[in-house]
């Protein structure tokens, strides 16, 4: 059994290394925020530097503008899939490794309408979907949880905004976890994991000219942490391929 002593520590280094993945992942295409406060110890090492995340472009619109027949003309629903894969691999030194991989589970899809204004709305829609979790931690000076395994799924809504003019979407999403509990092989479950924050605060923008509208974030491997936010925006009786639908 872990004692209360060691789970205290290895339940620091894991929601310290979640502070990190929701500080970075929560990057957002508007004016630099605050410094985030300090973590507890150093992780100021090149290797912890993550390169800048690729923007898919920047919104530009103006809701008072009149959008022309290229968007629905009228009501219109649609359904905004996405592929999720975002991974925080952290070396903290003396045999102490975090791992921890989020990925969504298909079908995964919000829904908007497209509204004869142009203006997209959410009307009397619940925008949830299920991100799957799994990891490996290392605990080389912990005798009763050496190694320690995490297994489970969170629930995700998403806030979706934003208007449709010439034939363009463009979309400001926000995304965040529903009361996230991080469950491990070692004990007790974590607790609360600190921040909402799952995915960037995205601007995306569609073209509904295109085949599969389609936009996205990628932020690079070679830091820390490592992630995809794919999107694509359909009518709902239009069939995207794997690994959209359910395996």
């Amino acid at each position: 059994m872990v004692s209360k002593k060691q789970l205290t520590h290895i339940t620091s280094l894991i929601l310290i290394c979640l502070s990190i993945l929701f500080i970075i992942s929560a990057c957002r295409a508007r004016p630099p925020q605050p410094a985030a406060p300090t973590l507890g110890f150093d992780l100021s090492s090149d290797e912890l530097d993550t390169p800048e995340p690729t923007l898919g472009f920047d919104l530009s619109f103006d809701e008072t503008e009149t959008p022309n027949l290229n968007c629905p003309n009228e009501k219109t629903l649609y359904n905004l899939w996405i592929i999720h894969e975002a991974v925080l691999d952290i070396d903290a030194g003396d045999g102490e490794t975090f791992y921890l991989k989020f990925e969504n589970k298909p079908p995964s899809f919000f829904q908007l309408w497209i509204n004869p204004s142009g203006i997209i709305s959410t009307d009397l829609i619940i925008n949830l979907t299920e991100i799957e979790y799994h990891g490996i931690a290392n605990h080389p000076k912990d005798a009763d949880c050496p190694v320690q395994t995490f297994n489970g799924i969170w629930e995700m809504q998403a806030e979706i905004s934003g208007v449709c003019q010439e034939g363009i979407v463009n979309l400001h999403i926000i995304e965040e976890w529903i009361d996230p509990v991080l469950h491990s092989s070692c004990g007790d479950p974590i607790g609360s994991v600190p921040g909402t924050v799952s995915a960037p605060e995205l601007d995306l923008r569609f073209d509904l000219s295109s085949d599969i509208p389609a936009d996205g974030i990628t932020i690079p491997e070679g830091g820390p942490f490592h992630a995809s936010y794919r999107y694509h925006l359909t009518r709902p009786d239009f069939d995207l391929p794997m690994p959209y639908s359910e395996e």
